[in-house]
């Protein structure tokens, strides 16, 4: 498994799990339908957590090339929030949910920082604590969840990446449930064991990609795949790209429908 086959599942996952959001609410599917598109899109955020924390390990020692990266997920951050809001919520802009990439980048940022702390590991634990609680507090699409799994991404690959696939899969499964029940313990308010039995239950069917994850990334042994700088640029691009697509696609629907 490559970098280049991991951006081309995160991208199509993506994309089928917002065109159901969009085609659901406009009435041109059913619930069944939607829930299984919406299912099929619960692949793409982890393996983006995964490759910018990869990206990161290679652009740790290059200052410039970080600040540069840092700057991208702002603009697509700030260029993905007008659709975001409108695809999510039906209005130009909604204060209390903030799209993914915003996720991303307090992770990034939080990786960045970290790293000039490297040799204190109680500071560098610190800093990802204050960036898990500025996706709780921003909230960030995915929030402190997802935050947090951009670190435990990063962990894996430093520790785990080049050993047997036998530790690979163990370390790929770490990250997974520890990202899973840190994600289902947040939504209930951090509340008790009934609160989050209940919410797995309702959630059941988003945990079963997750799931089928754990053996492709653990095959990702830092192989870049096919370098074609276009296609690269499609993906860092394709967030921002696809939501005023889909908005596009909404307003014409609206037109149209009865």
């Amino acid at each position: 498994m490559t970098a280049f086959y991991l951006k081309l599942l995160a991208v199509i996952s993506m994309l089928i799990d917002h065109a159901g959001i969009v085609l659901y609410d406009h009435k041109v599917i059913a619930w069944d339908p939607y829930l299984i598109m919406r299912v099929l899109g619960r692949f793409a955020f982890p393996i983006y957590a995964f490759l910018l924390a990869e990206g990161f390990r290679h652009l740790r020692d290059k200052p410039e090339r970080l600040r540069k990266h840092a700057l991208l997920l702002l603009v697509l951050a700030a260029l993905s929030e007008l659709p975001f809001d409108w695809m999510s919520h039906g209005v130009i802009h909604y204060a209390e949910s903030q799209n993914v990439i915003f996720t991303l980048l307090f992770g990034f940022l939080g990786l960045w920082l970290s790293e000039l702390y490297r040799e204190r590991p109680l500071l560098r634990g610190g800093i990802w604590l204050l960036a898990i609680a500025l996706g709780w507090f921003v909230s960030t699409d995915y929030g402190a969840a997802g935050v947090l799994l951009v670190f435990l991404s990063s962990i894996y690959l430093e520790k785990v990446e080049d050993r047997s696939i036998g530790l690979r899969l163990l370390g790929v499964l770490g990250v997974i449930c520890g990202y899973y029940a840190f994600y289902t313990w947040a939504h209930v308010s951090f509340g008790g064991p009934r609160a989050i039995w209940e919410r797995l239950v309702a959630m059941r069917y988003y945990l079963m990609p997750h799931l089928l994850l754990i053996p492709v990334l653990a095959a990702y042994k830092g192989e870049r795949g096919p370098k074609i700088p276009f296609l690269h640029r499609c993906y860092q691009w394709f967030y921002p790209a696809h939501l005023a697509l889909l908005c596009l696609i909404g307003l014409l629907l609206d037109k149209t429908l009865p």
